[in-house]
C-alpha cells in the first residue's frame, strides 16, 4: 500500500516557499540545458531537496538519496525522478556560496513569519583532552 501525502503536508509548503518566495537564479546559471547525456535536473527540486532534508537534520547526501526513494515526502520533492548522492554532492559543492545566501533568505523570511529571531549565536569548538571526551 503506497503512502499519501495531503496537501496541508508541510512538503508542499516548503515546495511553495522555494517556488514563489525565494530568489533561486543563482543556482540555475550553472544548469546543463542541452548536449550529450541525460538532462540535468531542475536546479529549484534540488534547492527544495537540500532545504526539506537540512530542515530534518539530514545532512548526507547519501542518506537523501536513500530518502528519495523510500521516503515519500521526499519522492513527492523529486517527482519520483531520484538524484544519485554524487549528483546531490555535486550541485551543493558547485553552488555553496549560492547555498549560503539561500540560508539567509530562508532565515529572514522566518523571522518575517515570527517563526524565529535573529540573534547572535557563538558554538565552542574547543577541544579538551579529558576522562569524559571520546
Amino acid at each position: 500500500m503506497r503512502e499519501w501525502v495531503p496537501p496541508t503536508h508541510p512538503v508542499w509548503t516548503v515546495i511553495e516557499i522555494v517556488d514563489t518566495h525565494l530568489d533561486t537564479s543563482a543556482f540555475h546559471g550553472s544548469r546543463r540545458t542541452g548536449g550529450a547525456g541525460r538532462a540535468g535536473y531542475d536546479p529549484d527540486m534540488l534547492v527544495t531537496l537540500l532545504v526539506w532534508a537540512w530542515s530534518r537534520g539530514m545532512r548526507s547526501s547519501r542518506q537523501i538519496e536513500r530518502a528519495c526513494s523510500e521516503v515519500v515526502s521526499y519522492r513527492v520533492i523529486c517527482a519520483g525522478d531520484t538524484p544519485d548522492h554524487v549528483r546531490i554532492s555535486r550541485f551543493r559543492k558547485d553552488n555553496h556560496t549560492a547555498c549560503e545566501a539561500l540560508f539567509t533568505q530562508v532565515l529572514i523570511l522566518a523571522a518575517r513569519l515570527g517563526l524565529g529571531r535573529l540573534e547572535t549565536i557563538a558554538l565552542d569548538g574547543v577541544k579538551i583532552a579529558s576522562d569524559a571526551s571520546k
